[in-house]
């Protein structure tokens, strides 16, 4: 395989936010107008909104938390990450301002903002943020990661 198809081995203190991403990206697609209903999980309006609450609560909230407290940091000390590690948060802001508008307002159409929003911060995250991290943070910085 060629290498810039191969995927990058993820540092393993980063596996389990890899994993909550998954759980995210099914969310995303759920959201999503166009989208297939998928086997196994809500397809009305309210059944969808009431898993994306119990997932925000299960898994969203504090994995942004956890994401911020512990990457942010490293900002100060890499220049090349600071940029990115800020784009983070503003996406954390935005899809938190997107589940708000639909707790006001729930429609198809801001449950479609909120998928994608969600799933365009997934994909920055693990094809951009996370090799980078691992490109420029030392085996010691790495291991104080907790996720």
């Amino acid at each position: 395989m060629p290498e810039q198809n191969r995927p990058l081995r993820r540092y393993p203190a980063l596996i389990p936010l890899s994993r909550e991403h998954h759980k995210l990206l099914v969310l995303a697609q759920l959201l999503k107008s166009d989208v297939p209903n998928y086997k196994g999980l809500p397809d009305t309006l309210e059944g969808k909104w009431n898993y994306t609450v119990s997932l925000s609560q299960n898994i969203m909230l504090r994995h942004f938390q956890q994401e911020e407290a512990q990457l942010l940091p490293f900002g100060k000390s890499y220049s090349e990450l600071e940029p990115l590690l800020v784009q983070m948060q503003a996406e954390h802001t935005a899809i938190l301002a997107a589940f708000a508008k639909c707790e006001r307002e729930l429609t198809a159409t801001q449950l479609d903002v909120l998928g994608r929003l969600i799933e365009q911060h997934v994909r920055f995250e693990e094809r951009q943020l996370f090799g980078l991290i691992q490109a420029h943070l030392t085996d010691d910085e790495l291991a104080t990661l907790n996720f």
